[in-house]
C-alpha cells in the first residue's frame, strides 16, 4: 500500500498567474510547470481543469470560443472541470444582456455535462484546486503522472499545442493566431509586423516570438 503523505501534485500550465502556483506551493502541492493545452491544470490522468475568470468566460462566449475549448477539455479528459473566477454580479451589470451568460453556463453544464465550479477570487481558486487535488489523489492512493500528457483527440488540437508552446502564448490567444494566419507555419513564417496585427500578441509577445523560432540552436 503506498503511503497517505505522499504529496500531491498538480501540473499547471506555463502561462498561469504566478499567484496560483506560489498559493498551491504555500498548502504543500508539488507543481510542474509547463505548457498544456487543452486546460491549464492537470490533476490526475482523468481530471484536467479549465480556468477562466468571469469576464474572459464572457468575452469567449461572445466569439463562441468557450465551447470549443470546454469540448476539447471534455474529449481529452473523463473529468473536465469548469473554474470560474472572480464576481460575477459586477460583470453581469456591465452587460446588456446577462442571459446570454446563464444560457452559455446551461449549455455547458446541461448540454455538455461539464461541471462549473465558481471561485470569488484567485486565492479560493488556489484551496479548490488543492482540496480537489487531495480528493481525487488520496482516494484513488494514486499520483498524478508527471509525464502525463492531455490527448489531443484532433489535428486543430495538435496546431493549438504547438503554437501554444511559443512563449507567452496560451491557449485562446494559439486559436487567435490559427484563425488569423490560417496555418501553424504562416505564424511561423509571419514577420514581426505581421504578428503585432493580432490582437492580444503586442511588440513583446512578438519579439518573443521571433526570437525563439530565429534563434540559432
Amino acid at each position: 500500500m503506498k503511503s497517505s503523505n505522499m504529496a500531491l501534485k498538480i501540473v499547471v500550465d506555463s502561462r498561469e498567474p504566478d499567484l496560483i502556483v506560489a498559493l498551491l506551493m504555500e498548502l504543500g502541492i508539488d507543481i510542474e510547470k509547463r505548457t498544456i493545452t487543452p486546460g491549464d491544470y492537470i490533476v490526475s490522468s482523468e481530471c484536467g481543469i479549465e480556468r477562466k475568470t468571469v469576464k474572459d468566460f464572457i468575452n469567449s462566449v461572445f466569439s463562441g470560443r468557450v465551447f470549443e475549448q470546454v469540448n476539447r477539455l471534455r474529449e481529452a479528459y473523463e473529468k473536465p472541470i469548469l473554474i470560474l473566477e472572480g464576481e460575477i454580479e459586477e460583470e453581469l451589470v456591465l452587460m446588456n444582456n446577462p442571459r446570454s451568460f446563464w444560457g452559455a453556463l446551461l449549455k455547458i453544464q446541461s448540454d455538455m455535462s461539464i461541471p462549473v465550479l465558481c471561485t470569488p477570487s484567485i486565492l479560493n481558486t488556489a484551496n479548490l484546486l488543492y482540496t480537489l487535488a487531495n480528493r481525487i489523489q488520496k482516494k484513488k492512493q494514486d499520483k498524478i503522472s508527471i509525464h502525463h500528457k492531455p490527448k489531443l483527440m484532433t489535428q486543430k488540437d495538435w496546431q493549438v499545442y504547438v503554437v501554444a508552446s511559443l512563449p507567452s502564448i496560451g491557449g485562446e490567444l494559439a486559436e487567435r493566431l490559427l484563425i488569423h494566419f490560417g496555418s501553424v507555419r504562416n505564424i511561423f513564417q509571419a514577420n514581426l509586423l505581421d504578428l503585432i496585427e493580432v490582437e492580444g500578441v503586442g511588440k513583446v509577445k512578438a519579439r518573443k516570438i521571433k526570437d525563439i523560432l530565429d534563434e540559432k540552436y
